[in-house]
């Protein structure tokens, strides 16, 4: 979607340069959507096609991925007035020893998160939720790095759901004029080289 992707770059949500992502993979770009929450327009368009990407759906709850998804969530579930729960990054050693906070027993439930690159946290979140009785029956994430995510989550029967990929993002952003031909090949190489692997 060519205006996400342009406010991404405007805003710095998309970075350029040598980063280390939580899989462990080096890339040569970073996408930090925890910078959204301070742009309130930015969110406003944000949920508005989350939500138009899984209104038709009938997920009963939203479950965020800590820690990135659960604002996201809140968001997108206020929107859609429904339930919200998340899963936390490890269980609590306290308390209820929860690894899952809100009551998704039973119920149909989407995950959500800002990224995805390997699927790795999208797979514990549907562990997680699995193991308390929900449902899990879709992800969506606002960035797809295209770096195995999706294949991920359908061989986990999960519909994937999401607005924009990273290789959508840097085509619109070289036909734009905010990043140059030798830049944007050397991106689409770097992604594509985790698309065959």
């Amino acid at each position: 979607m060519r205006e996400l992707a342009i406010e991404f770059y405007k805003r710095g949500i998309v970075k350029l340069g040598r980063f280390i992502l939580s899989s462990g993979i080096e890339s040569p770009f970073y996408i930090d959507l925890r910078v959204m929450y301070s742009h309130p327009d930015l969110m406003k368009l944000i949920v508005k096609e989350a939500v138009d990407k899984v209104k038709s759906e009938d997920y009963e709850t939203l479950v965020g991925v800590a820690t990135s998804g659960i604002a996201l969530a809140a968001y997108i579930a206020s929107h859609m007035s429904k339930p919200m729960a998340y899963v936390r990054v490890e269980r609590k050693d306290h308390g209820t020893r929860s690894f899952v906070e809100g009551d998704v027993t039973g119920r149909k439930a989407l995950i959500v998160d800002d990224v995805a690159t390997t699927g790795e946290s999208l797979e514990r979140a549907f562990k997680a939720l699995v193991e308390v009785g929900a449902r899990p029956k879709g992800v969506l994430v606002v960035v797809d790095r295209c770096q195995g995510a999706q294949k991920r989550v359908d061989g986990l029967g999960l519909k994937y759901h999401y607005l924009t990929t990273a290789e959508e993002i840097f085509e619109t952003l070289v036909n734009e004029g905010y990043i140059d031909a030798t830049t944007y090949r050397e991106l689409t190489q770097y992604i594509r080289k985790y698309q065959q692997v």
